[in-house]
């Protein structure tokens, strides 16, 4: 797993192409022609990282407004999806 602790990220427009349907992101891998489908908990997190960059504490910070979570609960799912998009190139980080 890559270091996501101390990175922002956004979305990777150049790589990857998205609709939302029936509130879930599909995502297409425009390289590996591959799709995605996320949750709606996911969708959220990608329509964060749409027109900003954020670093994973903001985003845990958001999801954890959004939906009632605990921060500390939900930042481990959070870590799993950054690293799954990362690893597809579907998000950058820097």
């Amino acid at each position: 797993m890559i270091n996501l602790l101390h990175m922002k990220y956004r979305v990777n427009s150049d790589l990857a192409t998205w609709r939302v349907l029936d509130g879930e992101a599909v995502i297409i891998n425009n390289e590996t022609s591959y799709y995605y489908r996320l949750n709606k908990t996911g969708t959220y997190i990608w329509s964060l990282l749409i027109d900003d960059e954020m670093s994973l504490d903001e985003i845990v910070e958001n999801v954890s407004s959004e939906y009632g979570l605990d921060r500390e609960e939900i930042r481990e799912d959070i870590i799993a999806i950054l690293d799954n998009l990362y690893k597809e190139e579907l998000v950058e980080g820097k």
